[in-house]
């Protein structure tokens, strides 16, 4: 992974904790857990040929990302 895919990544998460509204948004600490949890899958995945490029033309993973750390959170 290089410095394009962390910022890539980053830059996404960013994006998508914009587009909840108001009462939704994730908390800062949310935000870096789901920068972390993505970075890592795609991480894992680049075993295999797999970049952060290939998961985001099939799915939102940044904002999936966040809805996964806000459901294990109990809040949304």
């Amino acid at each position: 992974m290089n410095q394009n895919d962390l910022d890539d990544i980053a830059l996404g998460i960013a994006s998508a904790a914009m587009e909840f509204a108001p009462g939704d948004r994730p908390t800062y600490r949310q935000v870096a857990d789901a920068d972390a949890i993505l970075r890592d899958m795609v991480q894992a995945a680049e075993l295999h040929g797999v970049r952060f490029a290939h998961f985001d033309g099939i799915g939102d993973f940044p904002r999936m990302a966040i809805q996964l750390v806000q459901y294990r959170d109990g809040s949304r």
